[in-house]
């Protein structure tokens, strides 16, 4: 049985436990976001349980991150609820909205979003390799490796070294979308052909 889209509420309290987790390393809903997204749209798909210490930080080792058990089994609901979300805008070639959250000023960045991504393609890095080397599908990751290490400590990792224009970044936000899609695309064979092995191992 397809499980419900997460509701507005269901939204707000993932966040509010992402957030109350902030202080251990957890990751923010615009930073899982982007982390799912990259995860969903790999090669390999991995679950969302065998993230958990990369989600949660150092609070995947507090024993009293949560107060009873079924805090925990409510919180891994959302975080599959959100998983799902995705997978089925994914699959049903339906546009990707990133979860961007505005600043103080009311401003949008992007840039945690692009950082989970990029947290998610090093998970699969090696596989990730097969979309860098392919000189048509790569320029799809361009607007989201922009972003994602537009602030890098080190200034030559930078695509701006003084940053980038309003402009320039009201472009890189909008190219999220196709960007996703595309890079969904060209991985789908990859995933296809991984599946049918699995299935096939699993009848031996």
């Amino acid at each position: 049985m397809k499980s419900a889209a997460l509701t507005d509420q269901d939204y707000q309290r993932l966040s509010d436990t992402l957030a109350r987790f902030a202080a251990q390393g957890a990751m923010s809903l615009e930073k899982l976001d982007g982390f799912f997204a990259a995860l969903l749209c790999g090669p390999e798909q991995i679950k969302p349980v065998d993230c958990l210490p990369a989600i949660m930080g150092a609070a995947f080792d507090d024993d009293d991150a949560f107060n009873t058990p079924k805090a925990m089994e409510q919180f891994v609901r959302l975080l599959s609820g959100h998983w799902l979300d995705i997978a089925h805008t994914l699959q049903r070639g339906q546009a990707f909205q990133p979860w961007l959250d505005e600043d103080e000023h009311g401003q949008v960045h992007g840039n945690v979003w692009a950082e989970g991504f990029s947290e998610g393609m090093q998970l699969m890095h090696q596989d990730w390799g097969l979309l860098f080397d392919d000189e048509d599908a790569a320029p799809a990751l361009a607007p989201i490796m922009a972003l994602a290490f537009e602030h890098h400590p080190d200034p030559e990792m930078r695509p701006f070294l003084h940053g980038a224009s309003a402009e320039q970044r009201e472009a890189w936000l909008a190219s999220i979308s196709d960007s996703v899609a595309s890079i969904y695309a060209f991985f789908a064979q990859l995933r296809a052909d991984m599946a049918a092995a699995e299935a096939a191992d699993e009848d031996e």
